[in-house]
């Protein structure tokens, strides 16, 4: 047993946080679609995650430290580390609007802060640095749009706490405003290059996968970012001045996202019912990467409902009011084949 549990901390994959970030997210739209119960289950439910992961994270930082930097310095697995960020992030808004500004906010927004310097600057040097550069299809994914999610989170947060534990709300409002337009200039960035991996390089079905509902996810959490600077714009001068481009860019990134809903669907339906991939409902066919996909779907409700808030245009709210549906149904099914995984490895 002691084996077990040793070995699950040494080969814990950084990119686990984010069932914290599917979880959470659920949780903040059940909240804002009037699902109260649903929104608190979905809370404690991630809190036990949170914590289980967060130690699971921080004794493979003191006991295989080597193995932990080796895994940041990956094209592949080093990305996975932002969802650490942003999960803490998430969770920290969870608890603020289900049980408002409190001490443990503040834990995690340090938490948060201090990991996002660390993994942001220590990914982008180790790759700097790095003499054996991989090749575009062979290093990137979607998972790389993470990078944009952990940003885009702690502008949210920044937002959200600006007004609390006596900060100066000025310039935490610009801090956030910053990394919002830093997460919008970094998704331009990467989804170019995605772009030109997904149209000039072969792409097999078993690597179209969840990872690549990113492409959308980023957008999702930049238009909410843009949002909550929008609802606070009041409590900043020079916010309420720059109001018409903030707009104009927040929609411009929603716009973006819906664009990709269609297109993720089509790919997915290629890839299970053409190429047979299996679904994640079963312990086979369970990847830790659809957590990926469940992400942006809640996002898109959460975003696509704040959005309609912050610009007034009202017929929006009706997306979120059935999206909901669709992202409660990808998380039980993911769900289901977490489950399923997890008992088929106990049995072992």
């Amino acid at each position: 047993m002691i084996a077990k549990i040793n070995d699950s901390i040494k080969n814990q994959l950084p990119s686990y946080f984010a069932l914290v970030m599917a979880t959470g997210i659920m949780s903040i739209a059940s909240l804002l679609l009037g699902f109260t119960l649903l929104a608190k289950i979905l809370f404690w439910l991630n809190a036990v995650f949170y914590i289980f992961l967060f130690f699971g994270f921080v004794l493979r930082l003191l006991l295989y430290n080597s193995l932990l930097l080796a895994d940041l310095r990956s094209y592949q697995k080093g990305p996975g580390f932002f969802t650490f960020i942003a999960g803490t992030a998430i969770i920290a808004n969870q608890i603020l609007l289900l049980y408002s500004v409190n001490f443990f906010v503040l834990i995690l927004l340090v938490i948060s802060i201090i990991a996002w310097l660390f993994i942001t600057y220590g990914f982008f040097y180790y790759l700097t640095v790095n003499e054996k550069k991989e090749r575009v299809e062979v290093g990137l994914n979607g998972t790389w749009l993470i990078i944009i999610v952990a940003t885009q989170a702690i502008s949210i947060l920044f937002t959200a706490v600006s007004g609390s534990f006596g900060f100066n709300q000025e310039i935490i409002l610009f801090i956030s405003l910053c990394l919002f337009f830093s997460g919008a200039l970094l998704y331009l960035y990467f989804m170019s290059l995605i772009v030109y991996r997904l149209s000039f390089f072969q792409l097999k079905a078993g690597e179209l996968g969840a990872p690549y509902w990113i492409n959308m996810g980023a957008t999702a959490i930049t238009t909410l970012a843009g949002s909550m600077l929008i609802l606070t714009a009041d409590k900043m001068p020079f916010l309420t001045e720059i109001l018409p481009f903030i707009k104009g860019f927040t929609l411009f990134y929603w716009a973006g996202g819906t664009w990709w809903i269609p297109l993720l669907l089509i790919l997915g339906a290629w890839r299970h019912l053409k190429m047979k991939v299996p679904t994640p409902v079963t312990s086979k066919g369970y990847n830790l990467t659809y957590w990926g996909m469940v992400f942006p779907l809640g996002m898109y409700t959460v975003c696509t409902f704040r959005l309609s808030e912050a610009t007034g245009l009202s017929f929006l709210k009706v997306i979120p009011e059935y999206f909901i549906y669709i992202a409660i149904f990808a998380w039980v099914a993911v769900m289901i084949g977490f489950l399923a995984r997890i008992f088929k490895t106990s049995k072992q």
